[in-house]
């Protein structure tokens, strides 16, 4: 291997060698007279003159004594060492993007590492890991570009290309390759690896440097290039490095795709402030196509602009197919060839993993879990979770919450035409069958916990070998519902999206059984979506008796929000086909009892009373609990409302005796409350605060948000009119606190009652 002064060095080793002959054409002598007389062969005089072999002081010395030069060759020669040359500081970054955008977050976490993760006898280790296309590349450069100048050591990039087409780099070629630039002698490239590193090592003990590692492998395939202390090392990845985390306890960065704003700001920047702003709403479906990764979002700006009649809402639309949405991204230049890049990845999987990932891109679910993928693939929960988390390894996944993933849309897009093309027509078909049963059962299960047999086994899925649903047996109402909280948009997209024909009910029965869990949580939007969905996809295919139960909950949800008209409507219309359907007497009840609290709020309260009577003569024939205690307490206010003072007392009173006897606190909480409410209207406003204090403990531990409010409000109206006004005011607020939070327009009203309140606690002082 050549000597390092061979090259860089050359005219500073010309210089000494022209010296000598110089002296030694003046004394008239021969390179073999010097070689004789300084004891030397002439083969090492030449070599060393031009270069392969060091300038040794005491053989310099010597030639100098041979030619009297009176000490000028030792002169150069001492001039000419490395040690008297400043050591070289390398500056190896690439340059990086001009339109960088964002991500300023990161920059301050990567900043704020230098600080405290410097540990003594340890360099900063920072791992940026993430998906293809997200900027992890960019943002190391970026950084590094930016504090390069704290390290007298210079910076030194290497490409390990671990996740790129090709041979990836070999670590020993990048270690030489980085002691050369650090200035090493040429023994310090002779020995092993392990020698070398030492050396590597060694050298940045004296200057420390900043080191930046991308796409790397694996620890095995940098642990010979990382520093020591003092120094930084930045490494990226598009798969988990736990290992090298492990040893080295670095600062772990997940990069995320880039947020609205910022992918929208890269977008403006290529394609112009106007162009974007004219089209906003177009723009933003754009980027969401792109998965606001921001090299996709950088190919569809180029495509906008080399098409320059081209809007941006005709390419949002033309990404929205998912069979066309990666033509775009298709390039002959592999690192903008979006196959080529994700396949990168995908061929790295198991070939278990990769079923997987195929069928999660046929899946009609946006967002996925163990168990739902389970039903999907016909695997085990366990072997679910084991891909699952290989997926997410390898970037293919994003956490959601609550142990959920999803994939961004050009990921689906990939992983829908690898099921086209690997996966038969049949097995596709399968695993929609398998995902919306699992769903259905799962809901029943959900609805079950919430309201126990509230709906008997009219709504039952039929039974399934392949799914295995969450039954909530351990969790109850909790688990039933976070597991609502979480599934109810992915459950309703699942419903909409069903192809199914083993499966034909589901399609409206899945929507339908979140009825318990849209009365207790109030999502009113997502209420409607689901009951107007499912009664016509009833429709669509002929079942009576999904027109039945879909106008029942649509009816039941307008009655809620007050659009008494179209309620009756659809109630009525649902008690018809009831009727004709000969339905059992707890679902005839159900919509009995819905059809009589809708007419109690129209101001019909004979009908009211005559519906509300019948839906409790048949769960009292059911020995029913559960449903007499709603028909009961919604008596109380009919009794209330024709002036029978005992009457109303009574129904309200076995109202909450049937709630007690029910394992469901929403129930309880409502019988407390509306017993609260007579108490209030026959002015017993002691004994109306006691239930309503027992309401609001009960609402508050099931998340009742929109029933807390309510009961606040009744209470504040008890303490108002027994005269304590401060309390009252707290109570108030309370509620106007949540009723904003909940974008309810009540709130305002709430905050007129407490500016009254304000007021007349200022005329008392």
């Amino acid at each position: 291997m050549r000597s390092p002064l061979v090259g860089g060095n050359v005219r500073s080793i010309n210089s000494f060698a022209a010296a000598v002959h110089r002296w030694r054409r003046e004394r008239g002598m021969s390179l073999g007279d010097v070689a004789v007389r300084a004891g030397y062969s002439v083969s090492y005089l030449s070599k060393m003159l031009h270069g392969h072999r060091r300038l040794l002081p005491s053989v310099v010395t010597r030639i100098d004594e041979v030619l009297g030069a009176s000490g000028e060759l030792e002169r150069i020669a001492r001039d000419q060492e490395p040690s008297r040359r400043p050591p070289p500081r390398p500056m190896q970054l690439p340059s990086g993007a001009a339109d960088f955008v964002g991500r300023e977050a990161y920059l301050h976490q990567l900043d704020t590492a230098l600080i405290t993760r410097a540990r003594p006898g340890a360099a900063v280790t920072i791992v940026i890991e993430g998906g293809f296309w997200v900027g992890k590349t960019e943002l190391a450069l970026q950084w590094a570009a930016r504090v390069q100048s704290r390290f007298p050591g210079g910076c030194l990039f290497a490409d390990m290309r671990g996740l790129a087409p090709g041979v990836a780099a070999d670590p020993d070629e990048v270690l030489d390759a980085f002691l050369q630039a650090l200035g090493a002698p040429p023994e310090a490239l002779r020995g092993s690896t392990g020698d070398r590193a030492a050396h590597f090592r060694s050298l940045l003990a004296q200057r420390p440097a900043l080191v930046v590692l991308d796409n790397i492998a694996s620890y095995d395939q940098v642990h010979h290039l990382l520093p020591g202390a003092g120094s930084a090392v930045v490494l990226t990845s598009r798969e988990h490095q736990a290992a090298l985390l492990l040893r080295s306890g670095g600062l772990h960065m997940e990069l995320p795709p880039l947020s609205r704003e910022e992918a929208l700001t890269l977008l403006r920047r290529r394609v112009g402030e106007a162009r974007v702003d004219v089209e906003v709403s177009a723009a933003e479906a754009l980027i969401e196509r792109c998965g606001r990764l921001p090299m996709a979002v950088l190919i569809a700006a180029e495509h906008i602009l080399q098409h320059h009649h081209g809007s941006l809402a005709a390419l949002a639309s033309e990404l929205t197919a998912e069979a066309r949405r990666l033509d775009l991204f298709a390039s002959t230049e592999p690192a903008v060839n979006i196959h080529g890049v994700i396949d990168l990845s995908y061929l790295a999987l198991p070939l278990r993993a990769r079923r997987v990932f195929r069928l999660t891109g046929i899946s009609p679910a946006p967002l996925i879990s163990a168990e739902s993928t389970a039903a999907l693939t016909g695997l085990s929960r366990h072997e679910s979770r084991e891909d699952l988390d290989l997926l997410r390894a390898a970037h293919l996944l994003e956490d959601v919450q609550g142990g959920r993933f999803r994939m961004n849309d050009l990921l689906h897009a990939y992983a829908h035409q690898r099921a086209v093309v690997e996966e038969s027509l049949a097995e596709v078909e399968r695993a929609h069958d398998r995902v919306l049963r699992w769903y259905t059962a799962t809901a029943w299960h959900a609805a079950n916990a919430l309201a126990p047999h509230w709906s008997g086994m009219s709504l039952a899925p039929p039974a399934g070998r392949e799914i295995e649903p969450l039954t909530f047996e351990d969790s109850g109402y909790e688990g039933a519902m976070a597991w609502c909280d979480a599934e109810v948009e992915t459950a309703i997209h699942v419903g909409r999206r069903a192809k199914s024909h083993v499966a034909r009910d589901a399609v409206w029965m899945l929507p339908t059984l979140f009825l318990p869990y849209f009365y207790i949580a109030k999502q009113w939007g997502n209420w409607l979506t689901a009951a107007t969905d499912s009664l016509a996809a009833a429709r669509r295919s002929g079942s009576h008796r999904g027109m039945a139960w879909c106008l029942h909950s649509l009816g039941w949800a307008q009655h809620e929000l007050g659009r008494t008209d179209e309620a009756l409507h659809n109630l009525r219309d649902a008690l018809r086909l009831r009727n004709e359907l000969g339905d059992d007497d707890r679902v005839r009840g159900w919509t009995l009892f819905a059809l009589g609290t809708a007419c109690l709020g129209a101001g019909e309260r004979e009908e009211a009373r005559r519906h509300l009577d019948e839906a409790d003569q048949l769960f009292a024939g059911l020995a029913f609990s559960f449903g007499r205690a709603f028909t009961c307490a919604s008596l109380a206010h009919v009794h209330q409302a024709f002036g029978d003072v005992i009457a109303a007392t009574q129904a309200a009173l076995d109202a909450l005796t049937y709630a007690q006897e029910v394992p469901a606190v929403p129930v309880l909480s409502l019988a407390h409350h509306q017993y609260g409410l007579l108490l209030l209207e026959q002015r017993h406003y002691r004994t109306a605060l006691s239930h309503f204090d027992a309401a609001l403990r009960l609402r508050r531990a099931s998340r009742e948000r929109w029933g807390e409010a309510d009961t606040l409000i009744a209470r504040a109206d008890a303490l108002s009119k027994s005269g304590n006004l401060p309390s009252a005011r707290v109570s108030y607020h309370e509620a106007a606190e949540i009723l904003e939070a909940l974008h309810d327009p009540r709130a305002l009203d709430i905050r007129t009652r407490i500016a009254k309140l304000n007021a007349e606690l200022d005329d008392a002082r």
